[in-house]
């Protein structure tokens, strides 16, 4: 495995995490990608989704793997503690990959302030 790569222990894997994030998560939207987020104990973990509106396995596929690496490169910018299901929309599939980078890292920024003004309260 790569020095970049996720390791395993970073991933949501099972169907139940998913589901607590989806149903109890905050929302942080961007053009390309929506962040469902929750505070947990442990590691940060992340999960990957796509959209419905993505039609087409080949432009799904093409979505997940962009928001993969786009969180890859801007992961550090979430504190420890977080469950997250990053969501691809149709622009990430079809937009340059700068602006699905910079949409990431505006949405995982805005997941780390909301995290510190929570534990500030």
């Amino acid at each position: 495995m790569g020095e970049r790569a996720l390791p395993r222990g970073e991933r949501l894997t099972c169907p139940r995490e998913f589901q607590a994030v989806f149903q109890r998560g905050a929302r942080v939207e961007r053009p390309s990608v929506l962040i469902l987020w929750r505070g947990a104990d442990g590691l940060r973990r992340a999960g990957f989704a796509v959209s419905r509106q993505v039609q087409g396995a080949v432009r799904r596929n093409r979505a997940r793997r962009r928001i993969r690496e786009a969180y890859r490169a801007s992961r550090q910018l979430v504190p420890e503690g977080i469950r997250l299901v990053v969501v691809a929309r149709p622009r990430a599939g079809d937009g340059p990959f700068s602006e699905v980078l910079r949409d990431m890292q505006d949405a995982l920024g805005a997941v780390a302030r909301e995290r510190r003004r929570a534990a500030e309260a």
